[in-house]
């Protein structure tokens, strides 16, 4: 942002600080179940999550979550999440202000991405996600203004965006080809010194992965994992695959036990397609009104026939995050992947609102900032206010800070739980975080899968629990000793 106090910077700083405000009074208030769970734990302990790992998110986690020493550490991550949401908004506002030349109409573009529902319900949570966001949404305004001012520095922004993005999650490969777009002239025009540089700078984030690898070896040789002494290794959350050998690095930074590869096919099969669509649909439709998508559907034709780098680089982004959210089966919340399109189709209606209002008012005057603002407030007002109840309903539903103390309460000490996933990660956040799991012992997966090992563990437990859901019918498996809302414990036959 420029220095000073105009009302460019202001609208700049409101831009960030708007929508942090927002996401900073709705913040998730503690730990959470399912993959929320994990991004609150795993990075405060500098531990290893689920493939393919994340490492900016941990290691950026890890820093913020100990130099930002207030409040509980869910919270913090939390926080580092909203803040990542936050920057997004704010690199909208800089992208529309740079083409409209509007910065009230950037404005009112931020706060229209920020208080969608999809983008509010992620932003007040430890996700992934946003971070992906921020250095997807960093990379597209780069390479914006390398193409059109040729600036080596945009280029080298534009690339080290991309290869930070990479290094948070795979999701951020689908930004590269509109980035490539986006950046052509000044890549067209840059030395051979200027490539090497960008290459350099796109390529040197992803050593960060190497974190797995030293880090699970070190696990290793001081034997840290809490459940070695059980005759296993690779603890969900602390040491998740133990990817400390060449090949078992090789298959958790590849995501291989997940098939990411397999979903590509898919995409540009009809049945893909089709699949895609009716994502897009109901994605579409919960965070917007029809007014705000019709403003977005001019805005893309616009951009189409005045600015077609930009355009064919947003619909490329807005496509491609989509369809593999809708194909990609493995995933449970394919909304999250839908985040860069949600962005990029927000843009497109701040160009379809500012290239409509310039047609009626006979072009760009000191009115058609204030008529812009006017009608994205209006498209986006209904929206908003289902979006903010559906957080409150969202964090009270995730809310699993009551669940370590119920079973604390239900369970003698010298128990051994054996928890799914969703449950797993809270009570691993309550035992290695916040230690108040006594001298239980937790382990992550499906309590069948580790049945040749009940009759051991029966000999030195006082007693073997299972933690599932309160769904699943538990007569095959034991009988249920304590229910609870959504979940259930029970003893192991």
């Amino acid at each position: 942002m420029r220095r000073g106090t105009d009302a460019s910077s202001l609208s700049g700083w409101a831009a960030f600080v708007g929508p942090l405000a927002l996401y900073v009074a709705t913040l998730s208030p503690g730990v959470a179940f399912w993959d929320t769970g994990e991004m609150e734990t795993v990075p405060y302990l500098l531990g290893i999550p689920h493939p393919t790992g994340f490492p900016l998110f941990v290691l950026g986690g890890w820093l913020f979550s100990h130099v930002f020493a207030i409040g509980a550490p869910a919270w913090r991550l939390s926080l580092f999440s909203a803040l990542a949401s936050a920057g997004s908004a704010w690199l909208l506002w800089s992208l529309v202000r740079s083409i409209t030349g509007s910065a009230l109409t950037g404005l009112f573009a931020a706060f229209a991405f920020a208080a969608g529902d999809t983008v509010w319900t992620r932003a007040v949570r430890a996700e992934v996600h946003d971070l992906a966001l921020f250095c997807s949404a960093l990379a597209l305004v780069a390479a914006d203004r390398a193409g059109r001012t040729g600036s080596s520095r945009a280029l080298l922004l534009a690339a080290l965006a991309c290869g930070l993005g990479l290094a948070t999650h795979p999701i951020t490969a689908f930004a590269v080809p509109c980035v490539l777009i986006l950046a052509w002239p000044a890549l067209r025009k840059a030395s051979i010194a200027d490539g090497v540089r960008a290459l350099a700078a796109a390529l040197a984030p992803l050593v960060l992965y190497a974190y797995f690898l030293l880090r699970s070896g070190y696990i290793a040789a001081h034997r840290l994992d809490p459940n070695d002494d059980l005759g296993l290794s690779g603890s969900a959350l602390f040491d998740d695959g133990s990817p400390s050998s060449w090949p078992a690095f090789w298959r958790y930074v590849t995501g291989a036990a997940f098939h990411p590869s397999a979903s590509l096919p898919r995409i540009v099969s009809p049945d893909g397609l089709r699949r895609a669509l009716a994502l897009w649909h109901d994605v579409a439709l919960r965070e917007f009104s029809f007014d705000m998508l019709a403003l977005a559907a001019i805005g893309l034709v616009y951009l189409l026939l005045r600015e077609r780098r930009l355009g064919a680089g947003l619909a490329l982004v807005l496509v491609a995050s989509v369809a593999f959210a809708a194909n990609y089966r493995v995933e449970t919340d394919s909304n999250r992947y839908a985040l860069p399109g949600l962005w990029t189709l927000v843009a497109c209606a701040a160009f379809g609102a500012h290239w409509v209002v310039s047609g009626l008012v006979g072009g760009p005057s000191r009115w058609t900032g204030p008529l812009v603002a006017a009608i994205l407030f209006v498209a986006l007002w209904p929206n908003a206010l289902g979006a903010f109840d559906d957080v409150r309903r969202t964090n009270a539903y995730n809310d699993a800070s009551a669940i370590g103390s119920s079973i604390a309460a239900h369970s003698p000490d010298g128990t051994l739980f054996i928890a799914t996933w969703n449950y797993a990660t809270p009570l691993a956040y309550d035992d290695y975080i916040e230690h108040s799991f006594g001298s239980r012992r937790l382990i992550t997966g499906w309590p069948p899968d580790y049945a040749v090992y009940f009759p051991l563990w029966r000999e030195r437990f006082k007693h073997v629990y299972f933690v599932v859901s309160s769904k699943y019918d538990v007569h095959k498996l034991g009988k249920t000793v304590y229910l609870q809302g959504r979940w259930q414990f029970g003893e192991v036959r």
